[in-house]
């Protein structure tokens, strides 16, 4: 039996033999890619309880109240005899939005007057939800400005056709590309379902390579590949990069197959292969923390932490564009920044694959720089000194 082989029936039997690991590579992803998946299951944001205090009570008032309550973001669930009503109900949580409408709507519009002015307080704590409602409550007002143009225009006898060009000149068709129901589950879902994938390889990577130091096993680790330390850390590493790829296949299933998240993409293997480099990627920059730090609990913390603050950066929750130079620079150094921009361009917009190899070499250069690090990390691992630290 070679010694590649045999290091790897080690790595086997030590993960069989340890409830810990099972449980951190097997168990809690696959959970947590479940959980995510019914979290995100609805996609989008709707129903958003809207209070509505009308002044005017007419029909035009009354229709007006039915084309908001019909929108996708705004549900009327509450009317209010008051404004102040109504925005207390806002600052009690009761509500996300007030709408206004003042006595005489109708009246005034009817004699020309150009009609009372109708007004949506939107609360902006929450900020997908008042940008769904602003949206929403704006489309409806200009819709019905133009409706009510298109009467006023009908009954001076001008044909409703032509009284609908003249109250509406200029047609304006909007086009949503790549996510155009604005799903959450297509947008944020992979984002937080791969985070969590990527934090549990930091953290498992340094553990089992840390282990070996913290028990003082790191001689016969060493020892049974052959005394190299590259075959040692490769066969030590290989079961759980099929684990997590695994993982991975899963999560992809969840999101593509039960989920119906669209793939534009020309070439499926660019979007496997993504997976597989960002899961090398931060198994190369946990090796290295164990190579400088020989030290397992710090590296731990460490590694930890960096993979959770790669949402951060990688421009998902917060765009590049309006970041300041310095921090877009900073976020190069987060492998999951690459990965992010290769998924949106292979999964939703669907760039050629060409255009994401980039991001590929990117997260590649992190396995290259743990290379340079093997001499190091086969120095602490027969030197005894480092043994025993926490």
């Amino acid at each position: 039996m070679g010694p590649f082989r045999k290091s790897i029936l080690r790595e086997i039997r030590r993960f069989g033999h340890s409830k810990v690991l099972v449980t951190a590579v097997i168990v809690l992803p696959a959970v947590m890619s479940v959980l995510y998946s019914l979290l995100f299951a609805k996609g989008v944001i709707d129903d958003l309880p809207v209070a509505v205090y009308d002044g005017d009570k007419t029909e035009l008032s009354r229709q007006l109240i039915r084309m908001v309550d019909a929108t996708p973001a705004a549900a009327v669930t509450l009317h209010v005899k008051s404004i102040e009503q109504g925005r207390h109900a806002m600052v009690q949580g009761l509500v996300s939005a007030v709408l206004v409408i003042p006595k005489g709507l109708q009246a005034d519009i009817y004699a020309g007057h150009g009609g009372a002015q109708v007004t949506a307080e939107i609360s902006g704590a929450q900020i997908l939800n008042s940008g769904m409602l602003r949206r929403d409550i704006t489309t409806v007002l200009q819709a019905f400005n133009i409706g009510v143009e298109t009467q006023l225009l009908g009954a001076r006898g001008i044909p409703q056709r032509k009284g609908y060009a003249m109250a509406y000149p200029i047609p304006f068709e909007k086009h949503v590309l790549f996510n155009p129901y604005g799903s959450y589950a297509y947008y944020l879902l992979p984002g937080v379902m791969f985070l969590a994938l990527i934090v549990t390889v930091a953290i498992v990577t340094v553990y089992v390579v840390g282990i070996e130091l913290k028990e003082g096993t790191a001689p016969e680790w060493i020892e049974t590949a052959g005394g190299s330390a590259t075959r040692a850390l490769a066969a030590k590493l290989a079961p759980y990069l099929l684990m997590f790829c695994l993982i991975s296949v899963l999560m992809n299933t969840l999101l593509y197959r039960f989920l119906g998240m669209p793939f534009h993409g020309h070439a499926a293997v660019i979007l496997v292969l993504g997976n597989l480099f960002v899961i090398l990627a931060y198994m190369a920059i946990s090796v290295m923390l164990v190579a400088l730090t020989a030290n397992t609990r710090f590296s731990m913390s460490i590694a930890g932490g960096f993979a959770t603050a790669s949402l951060s950066f990688c421009g998902l929750t917060f765009p590049a564009l309006g970041m300041y130079p310095a921090i877009v620079a900073l976020s190069k150094l987060f492998p999951y920044t690459f990965f992010i921009d290769l998924f949106i361009e292979q999964s939703l917009r669907g760039a050629p694959p060409a255009r994401s190899l980039g991001d590929l070499a990117a997260m590649g250069a992190f396995v290259v720089a743990m290379a340079l690090l093997m001499p190091r990390l086969k120095h602490i691992a027969l030197n005894p000194k480092y043994y025993g630290k926490d």
